[in-house]
């Protein structure tokens, strides 16, 4: 222990019993157990870690995957340390809610001596350098910051310089940029302003993150777990749903693994677009002119665009100036370093200046162009610029700047065995705070409650084993089908699964084969909702010859797309003997294909009725998927030879599917013959 040498580690969730392995003790002087120590999420690591996680495909985090595995093959040489401080500060921000925490932190003095007050950080620009003054409660101001005697700063606060609060403000636990514009009685709560951010007057935002030049019309709200991202302007008395992501670049759709964090912060500059800007203007003016004109003699400070939209001789002139000043705002904006990656169009960068001047001709004038634009209107409000950003519905609360809602579980469980399966299957391996945990939990009773309202609120029986494999197999092949994965990415995935799972090559081929079968009809009860729309909308009528054509004409288009895929899980002739053997216990809807009768018209379970036929609606078209994996190359002559040969001696209630395909057996066995007799002429012949 003197030298912190890891020898288990087990997340702590809450109040409950460790079981440690008397092994943990043997040959060794002394071992600490410590429930007490929180992760900082750092790890430093020898350049061997990363040859480590390409050659296990089932590592997916640091924590709950790397750190668990190594520990468990000790015997391999491989060790892990740990630092333990005492009375520094640590902390890694992978996400949102790490860093709120961590400012947080910062804010209230535990990270002493890096505290805004010290002045450490650089700073460049027009007010020069950090000039952070404390003040009781946890306040700092930069001293060019100035505030209305009648706003009220609560605690937490850390306000830039050339900020300015307007009359009736009510700011607490916020960080606040500089050369923002903050109206008449605005309210903002653990909020998060970059710089040059214009909020109007009236304007709520709760524990919001708003990126540089944001520009908030008067009215509107901004609720709890809000990313407002570069020059996005959210329209007149509109509210922001929680939870969403807002940009002025449309989201790419890419087959790769980069988050919108990362796209959208990688092309991000550091600064704005230049709305902000004109909007601040227009602000400090309208508020002048409020006060009664003091400064009247005094021209206010006006942007480019300010300028351009007073004259009519510049109006008059050709827009290409224009369209040349908004391409060179993004190009400043997003930085040569964006010019691979996503940013706003330059047409987009212009409508969202003249939407956030608060100049009606502006705004009257791109009308147009705005409608053209196509923002979404349902998230910025009208004489809003921006587009939303979809993220996982699972990820939105514990990833947030918001706290997560505390809502509490009851969980019961029928055994202390079940009750480790599930702590152990929690951890997320962000090692992060109880609130978070709480959201889990409630993602994952919300996901039970799914589950049971898909089954029509059924009880159901512990999955087991095989059947937990099949769709986990299921599952991952229907995320290759949906994000459109290369052929060789499929393999790596489904490889993974096979390695975590000590499973075969062959039974990973039969549940990618019966998954394929599936997508021909509508989905089955445990695919979750997120793929539901890759399945047919229908199951056709296998009665019938038209319902039959329709199935094969389905299962031929997935096996010209996903037959490579599965030949290469097929290694042998046992292998593909094995799949004939489960393409019959799927025609029949045994095992763990098994399926609840079809449901009654006037039934109120939310399953389609033609999905709990399941695979007996390939059971007349039998033979026919015969001739498709024959004819693809799926199966050879020789697993199919064997598959009949081993049915001829089982059972007569076995040989149903044997007797569908006694016309196709004979054609191989007649095309066998007459092979063998071309062959036989031929070498006739050259005697």
């Amino acid at each position: 222990s003197s030298h912190h040498h890891v020898q288990h580690s087990q997340r702590h969730m809450g109040n409950q019993f460790w079981k440690l392995d008397a092994a943990l003790w043997s040959e060794r002087d002394s071992v600490q157990v410590r429930y007490d120590l929180l992760d900082t999420n750092i790890a430093i690591c020898s350049p061997e870690v990363l040859m480590m996680f390409s050659d296990n495909f089932d590592y997916q985090t640091l924590k709950r995957d790397f750190v668990v595995g190594t520990l468990s093959e000790e015997e391999l040489g491989k060790k892990i340390y740990v630092h333990i401080l005492a009375g520094e500060y640590a902390a890694r921000i992978h996400n949102l809610r790490s860093y709120d925490a961590v400012s947080r932190d910062l804010l209230a003095r535990w990270a002493f001596p890096f505290v805004p007050d010290t002045n450490v950080f650089h700073k460049s620009g027009h007010w020069g350098p950090s000039s952070y003054r404390y003040a009781r409660g946890h306040k700092y101001l930069e001293s060019a910051a100035t505030c209305s005697r009648s706003a009220r700063l609560g605690p937490a606060l850390a306000i830039g310089a050339g900020t300015s609060i307007a009359d009736g403000c009510m700011i607490s636990h916020c960080v606040i940029g500089r050369g923002c514009t903050i109206g008449k009685n605005c309210r903002l709560s653990g909020c998060y302003l970059q710089d040059g951010v214009v909020l109007a007057d009236s304007v709520t935002a709760t524990h919001a993150l708003l990126c540089e030049g944001v520009v908030v019309s008067p009215g509107a709200t901004i609720q709890p777990g809000v990313v407002l991202s570069y020059g996005v302007v959210i329209g007149t008395r509109h509210t922001v749903p929680s939870y969403t992501i807002v940009s002025l670049c449309k989201q790419l759709q890419l087959q790769v693994s980069l988050s919108d964090d990362e796209l959208e912060y990688a092309s991000a500059g550091r600064s704005s677009s230049g709305g902000g800007r004109a909007a601040a203007a227009a602000v400090r003016r309208r508020q002048t002119s409020s006060a009664g004109g003091a400064a009247a003699g005094r021209q206010p400070h006006r942007s480019a665009a300010d300028s351009d939209s007073s004259s009519e001789a510049s109006n008059n002139e050709s827009s290409s100036e224009e369209s040349d000043d908004a391409s060179s705002t993004a190009s400043s904006t997003f930085g040569e370093e964006g010019k691979g990656l996503e940013k706003p169009s330059p047409l987009a960068v212009k409508v969202a200046q003249a939407l956030a001047s608060f100049d009606k001709q502006q705004q009257a004038a791109v009308a147009a162009q705005a409608k053209a634009l196509a923002f979404d209107v349902h998230l910025v409000g009208k004489g809003g610029a921006g587009y939303g950003w979809p993220v996982s519905d699972a990820d939105q609360p514990i990833h947030s700047i918001a706290p997560p809602p505390m809502r509490l579980v009851d969980y019961s469980y029928d055994s202390d065995a079940e009750a480790d399966s599930v702590v152990n299957g929690s951890a997320d391996g962000t090692g992060g705070l109880a609130a978070g945990a709480v959201g889990q939990l409630d993602a994952a009773a919300e996901g039970s409650t799914a589950a049971a309202a898909a089954q029509g609120s059924r009880q159901q029986a512990p999955l087991d084993p095989e059947t937990m494999f099949m769709q986990e197999v299921g599952e991952t092949f229907l995320r290759c089908v949906k994000e459109r994965f290369a052929e060789v990415n499929a393999v790596i995935e489904l490889n993974g699964l096979k390695i975590a799972e000590d499973r075969t090559f062959a039974d990973c081929a039969r549940y990618i084969f019966t998954s394929m079968m599936q997508l021909c009809l509508p989905a089955p009860a445990w695919v979750s909702s997120e793929y539901r729309p890759l399945f047919s909308v229908d199951a056709p009528d296998s009665s019938t010859k038209e319902g039959k054509l329709t199935l094969l004409a389905r299962f031929k288009q997935q096996l010209t797309e996903w037959g490579t895929l599965l030949r290469r899980f097929l290694k042998s002739e046992d292998d593909q003997v094995e799949l004939l053997l489960t393409l019959e216990e799927y025609c029949s809807n045994e095992g763990v294909f098994e399926v609840d009768e079809p449901a009654d018209e006037d039934s109120e379970t939310n399953i389609p009725a033609a999905a709990t036929v399941g695979g007996a609606a390939f059971a007349p078209v039998f033979a026919n998927l015969l001739q498709l994996l024959y004819d693809n190359e799926v199966i050879e002559e020789a697993a199919i030879t064997s598959w009949a040969a081993e049915k001829e001696h089982a059972d007569e209630s076995e040989k149903l599917f044997l007797q569908k395909s006694a016309a196709f057996l004979e054609w191989l066995k007649t095309a066998d013959e007459e092979e063998g007799e071309d062959s036989s002429d031929e070498n006739d012949s050259e005697r």
